[in-house]
């Protein structure tokens, strides 16, 4: 019986979906392991120094090692491992820690302690065996061989999770590893420790595999079981993530330097499908035009209406950049070709370097920002129109939403949706206008691509990675 859900992982292949519940079980028990091993060291350690070891001087530092190796291993475990790096990292540990395990026999090898007294040779019982420069011993005087860790290498090794091949690597390793030591240094084979030695590490292998065959049926079965069940559903989300795709494809480059403006862009989907857009377009040689919008709900219909604006916007750009007229012909487009009566809320500006001047028109869209380059003082644009879609015309009762005002250098413009406003921390709370402020007051210095990464940092810091129900964009353009 599979002890967990694999609801999640049935878009993936199968063995890639194998491969990851592992590695998140390896990840849990990688952090109990630590503790495990912290505990076990300082416990070696205190009775190595209680039993007032020959060469104290050099055990304790080795030993403190690998304690305060751990000790950082646990402190800043969530900044180093990942799913992404756990089994690369779980192999570099354990090779860490074969190393570690034998450096008392290598202290003993370079530092061997004082000879005992001898032993008269019927009591002592002991017999070599010599082939070809290579003796065989049936017991071990007072050399301690590096065989006899193979042990504690299998028991490091079956704590965690690993695919047969693996496990044939590092068993493999376990057991060979401290044997060509031994034929390296002592020019020699303990018998007595060499034959349980390779004898465990063979049983540990094979329960090994037996249980990582095992694991993998029953996932199997469970994954084709759960695959075949909702088959429907995971096509479902196979074309949403799809539609993702092709959405995200659509937004222009994130960062881009034209002429004097630096532009800056970001749009982070709440769902699958996200109903958030932004854009730039040179108008001219001297002309720049930034467009964003909110369509109202989320989902496939959201995306198809913003597909729709994506085309409409460029078409109308070729016959006229004049804002107000722009959204007039958004506003029609909407009303002519959609009857689930959608809303969009949107902005649209266009900067002309040759008069530093911006034009500006919101279709019920957020208070854009300015910030000015010569005083760092901070605007907040808040004439605006109704809705996209709302009504036939998006001029109430003939009066003129559109606003004109200087854009000189260093002066910047920031457009945002209110995924950012809105976003929201584990207890509830919104990021709000006072938090969005605060960071462009503290940062009026800022290249438009600073500033963009510095905000969108800080509502992560906020929402403290807690779902949202809203997607994040935001545009920033920066005159230098």
């Amino acid at each position: 019986m599979v002890s967990y859900s694999i609801d999640k992982y049935l878009d993936l292949p199968k063995n890639k979906a194998y491969t990851i519940i592992l590695d998140e079980k390896n990840l849990r028990v990688l952090r109990v392991f630590l503790w495990f091993l912290i505990v076990a060291f300082i416990v070696i350690l205190a009775i190595g120094v209680g039993e007032g070891r020959h060469i104290w001087y050099i055990y304790v530092p080795v030993m403190s090692l690998n304690i305060l190796f751990l000790v950082l291993l646990k402190i800043f475990y969530k900044k180093i491992f990942n799913i992404e790096n756990i089994r690369k990292y779980l192999f570099i540990f354990l090779l860490i820690q074969f190393v570690f395990i034998q450096s008392g026999n290598f202290i003993n090898y370079f530092y061997p302690p004082p000879k005992q007294e001898m032993v008269p040779a019927p009591e002592r019982a002991r017999s070599d065996v010599k082939k070809e420069g290579i003796t065989v011993k049936t017991s071990s005087d007072n050399t301690d061989y590096f065989s006899g860790s193979i042990i504690i290498l299998c028991f490091y090794i079956v704590f965690f999770r690993f695919t047969r091949n693996e496990y044939l690597i590092l068993y493999s390793i376990a057991a060979l590893g401290p044997l060509i030591l031994d034929l390296i240094f002592y020019r020699s084979l303990d018998v007595d420790e060499l034959v349980p030695g390779v004898s465990i590490t063979a049983m540990f292998l094979v329960i090994s595999i037996l249980v990582e065959r095992k694991r993998y049926r029953d996932f199997s079965n469970e994954f084709d079981y759960q695959h075949k069940k909702n088959f429907e559903t995971i096509r479902m989300r196979k074309e949403l993530a799809s539609a993702r795709e092709i959405q995200l494809s659509m937004l222009p480059r994130n960062n881009h330097k034209t002429n004097e403006f630096e532009i800056a862009g970001i749009s982070i989907p709440a769902t699958e499908v996200g109903g958030d857009y932004f854009d730039y377009f040179e108008i001219s040689d001297t002309k720049i035009g930034l467009f964003i919008c909110d369509v109202s709900g989320h989902g496939v219909a959201s995306g198809l209406l913003l597909s729709g604006l994506r085309s409409c916007m460029h078409m109308i750009l070729e016959d006229t950049s004049e804002p107000r007229v722009v959204m007039e012909k958004l506003n029609r487009m909407m009303r002519k070709t959609q009857n689930r009566k959608m809303f969009v809320t949107a902005v649209f500006a266009v900067i002309d370097i040759a008069n530093n001047k911006c034009e500006i028109f919101n279709a019920g869209h957020l208070p854009p920002y300015k910030i000015s380059g010569t005083t760092n003082e901070i605007f907040k644009i808040k004439k605006h129109s109704i809705t996209l879609g709302a009504m036939d015309s998006i001029f109430e009762n003939g009066a003129d939403k559109e606003v004109k005002f200087d854009f000189n250098k260093n002066d910047k413009l920031i457009l945002y949706t209110d995924g950012v406003n809105e976003a929201m921390n584990t207890q509830k709370n919104e990021y709000g206008f006072d938090n969005i402020e605060k960071i462009l007051y503290a940062n009026t210095d800022k290249s438009a691509n600073q500033l963009l990464n510095i905000l969108t940092k800080d509502v992560e810091r906020f929402t403290d990675g807690s779902i949202q129900r809203d997607d994040l964009t935001i545009l920033i353009i920066g005159r230098n």
